[in-house]
């Protein structure tokens, strides 16, 4: 039986999923089934993914489909199909150091008390200050503010037990983006999460125009004060209201232009 599970979700991915496909398949720790979920692409992604992973019959797959739009709900499809004890979410677009899931497995196999790792979002090799820097410094808000979230969904994992305990990946729960943060706020009811200014992953740096994905600098600052026995207000009262008014559903996310647009 495989210890891990990572769930891949995509949508017309093809420029950016087959790297994503390179790093898991450099991964020094193979001990995973990698769940491919195809959130109703209309382009050539699921074809390049099983040309790929064709030439890899090292790594234990399994291909997925799920016709409801949003990221919310190819997760939770994902989710269902995980039989292992731990479960990574990685993004179509993102870079995975070998290390990635080894590093994971032996926090989780090591320390009980966490329920989740986390990994910092870097833009530049990690060899790069910056990027040391950017990490020193997530991990330092991990400590001064342990009851919030500082990792995207690209960069969690999760113990399968716990994460299905607070209901997994809900669209009846919240609609919205930023779900990675909502996500993390039930899980920390329950126990505690783990960061290191060593453990990475890159994002690519394609999406420009974040006003449709992410909340303002106020809402921000408001999240990083509130209490944490008042973050149920922040998130189902306060920003559910302010997401619903600018049409920031997971699933009206793909009617916008977000994306970088490639010069002609």
């Amino acid at each position: 039986m495989k210890n891990w599970s990572i769930i891949l979700p995509y949508y017309n991915e093809e420029k950016f999923l087959p790297g994503t496909l390179e790093s898991i398949i450099a991964q020094n720790y193979k001990n995973f089934t990698l769940i491919l979920v195809n959130n109703a692409s209309t382009d050539r992604s699921e074809i390049l993914a099983k040309d790929i992973l064709s030439r890899h019959p090292e790594i234990d797959v399994r291909y997925l489909y799920e016709a409801k739009s949003g990221k919310t709900n190819a997760l939770q499809a994902g989710l269902k199909a995980v039989t292992t004890p731990y479960v990574a979410t990685f993004d179509a677009d993102t870079y995975y150091p070998p290390n990635y899931i080894g590093f994971c497995n032996y926090i989780f196999e090591h320390h009980p008390e966490y329920l989740a790792v986390m990994a910092c979002d870097i833009y530049a090799p990690y060899e790069d200050y910056k990027s040391q820097k950017r990490c020193r410094k997530i991990f330092l808000k991990s400590k001064i503010f342990s009851k919030q979230c500082h990792a995207g969904g690209y960069a969690q994992t999760f113990r399968t037990e716990s994460l299905r305990q607070i209901k997994g990946f809900d669209q009846n729960i919240w609609p919205y983006v930023l779900m990675d943060h909502e996500i993390v706020h039930r899980l920390l009811k329950i126990g505690k999460t783990f960061y290191s200014s060593k453990h990475w992953c890159m994002p690519s740096e394609r999406r420009t125009d974040r006003t449709k994905v992410q909340w303002t600098k106020f809402e921000k600052l408001l999240y990083e004060f509130t209490p944490f026995f008042l973050k149920d207000w922040f998130f189902y009262s306060f920003l559910s209201k302010r997401f619903k008014k600018r049409k920031a559903s997971i699933t009206q996310l793909r009617e916008h232009a977000w994306e970088t647009k490639e010069k002609k």
